[in-house]
């Protein structure tokens, strides 16, 4: 790929191993709605979602209706589900496409089914309940009430119940649990009201790799499928899936004392050699890493110099013997002993690592690779899924 100015080598054998290290966590018989929001975490949400299909998930799980609408006209009919939530106008489409559509709301829900009835289409709904993250989600009281709507309306399906979590892991002090209590109390109240149970869905990948509420249907994972953990500590038994890579373009000698990039904030010490290379914040690699980043030339750690621009980045390679034009720089992933983590970056910037996955720009190329089962036309990626077997969302 070095006719590229820079690219993503996406290694989905690594995926499907990390797919199946959720799977053993949340145990047999769980269904697997995959998280594909946000253009799959930058992994690229079309060829992405293709694998996970293939690899037999029940469901994908996005943000918004555009993005659940991009996947049905690429071609994958698993089903689909909107998390977040949606506008009025959106809802012809979401329906006529036939995508599960998250409320949280009686007000919601009457929409949906007033525009189910004028489409003669039922639409699938999952009702949200907010037990303490405090964003979307209809507060518990009002749960059985928007249930027994979604159960007795004639255009409406009745396919999941969920919750969000607001801090899963080993350091929620028990928010969590207190959390399922409540989750748990409405689905009693639901069930307690002649109304049967959906799939329920409360668990991401914190909590999976956490093993919390394992007992309920569905889990969501997201960023575990792309192997990285969500917080210090819960990223064992995960393997990276995204290297990100540029080349040398440029090589200059520089003496002591001339400043490099925008500002003059680098001033150099000593007589070095300095790569140009052709990436910068457009493709997001972030700007707060100007004088604080290192990539990977030759095997070795090259520090960042001077500030990031929106096109091109500059480094020191004055100690690596044998720098050339054209030589291949790794911005995320590993060479031999060195290794570059999209986890470094955000801690070296002041983020999170969910915002250097999907800041990468639309500029870098997307390049997909596995063993098995090779690439259609358009995209990199394995066949096509094969027909859907009985499970917590095919029911």
């Amino acid at each position: 790929m070095l006719n590229r100015r820079v690219w993503a080598d996406i290694d989905l054998d690594a995926m499907t191993r990390n797919l199946n290290h959720v799977r053993s966590l949340a145990g047999d018989g769980k269904g697997i709605m995959a998280i594909v929001k946000a253009n799959a975490y930058g992994h690229g949400a079309v060829p992405v979602a293709w694998h996970l299909a293939a690899q037999g998930v029940e469901a994908l799980g996005v943000g918004d209706s555009e993005e659940a609408i991009e996947l049905r006209q690429a071609g994958i009919s698993i089903p689909i589900v909107i998390l977040g939530s949606i506008l009025g106008g959106e809802l012809p489409a979401v329906i006529g496409n036939d995508i599960a559509v998250t409320v949280h709301s009686a007000e919601r829900a009457r929409l949906l089914e007033r525009e189910g009835r004028r489409a003669s289409h039922p639409v699938a709904v999952h009702l949200k309940v907010d037990t303490g993250l405090g964003r979307l989600g209809c507060h518990p009281s009002r749960a059985r009430e928007i249930a027994r709507l979604i159960h007795r309306s004639e255009f409406l399906r009745f396919e999941g119940l969920s919750t969000h979590f607001a801090a899963a892991g080993p350091d929620d002090n028990g928010f969590t649990r207190r959390q399922l209590v409540i989750f748990e109390e409405v689905s009693r109240a639901i069930a307690d009201a002649g109304i049967p149970l959906p799939p329920r869905h409360a668990a991401a990948s914190s909590a999976i790799l956490s093993r919390i509420a394992g007992h309920l249907d569905v889990v969501r994972p997201g960023i575990a499928l792309y192997g990285i953990g969500p917080t210090p500590g819960l990223g064992e038994g995960l393997t990276p899936v995204l290297s990100m890579k540029t080349q040398v373009i440029f090589l200059k000698d520089h003496s002591a004392g001339r400043s490099i990039g925008y500002a003059r904030e680098h001033v150099i010490p000593r007589r070095t050699r300095i790569a140009t290379l052709p990436v910068g914040y457009n493709d997001g690699y972030p700007f707060r890493l100007g004088g604080k980043g290192e990539v990977i030339i030759r095997g070795e750690r090259a520090p960042v110099v001077g500030r990031i621009s929106m096109d091109y980045m500059m480094v020191d390679v004055g100690p690596i013997a044998g720098v050339c034009s054209g030589d291949e720089a790794l911005l995320i992933g590993g060479s031999g002993a060195a290794t570059v983590t999209a986890t470094e970056l955000a801690e070296r910037s002041g983020t999170i690592v969910y915002e250097i996955l999907t800041g990468i720009g639309k500029r870098v190329g997307r390049v997909y690779h596995a063993q098995q089962g090779g690439p259609p036309r358009g995209f990199r990626v394995v066949r096509r899924p094969a027909a859907a077997d009985e499970s917590p969302l095919r029911r």
